[in-house]
């Protein structure tokens, strides 16, 4: 799987109801976390502040996952 399909993975979780966002390590008030490919890979920004996530979870290169997330978004 490319970066470019693990980013549309993360947005997609981003927009979904009904989970827990990406949020911000050091303040979890600040807007949701965003994906961006940068020099050193596929990394979680937060458009509030400078942190930066270089940590991707798992569950976004399970198959089985985004099917379970692309249902959750068509029920809503």
């Amino acid at each position: 799987m490319n970066q470019e399909d693990v980013k549309q993975r993360i947005k997609d979780y981003q927009q979904a109801d009904g989970v827990h966002p990406l949020t911000c390590g050091l303040d979890s008030k600040h807007e949701k976390l965003y994906p961006k490919i940068l020099e050193q890979g596929l990394v979680l920004l937060c458009p509030n502040c400078n942190y930066t996530q270089t940590y991707i979870p798992d569950l976004f290169f399970d198959d089985g996952f985004y099917e379970w997330l692309r249902g959750m978004k068509r029920l809503i």
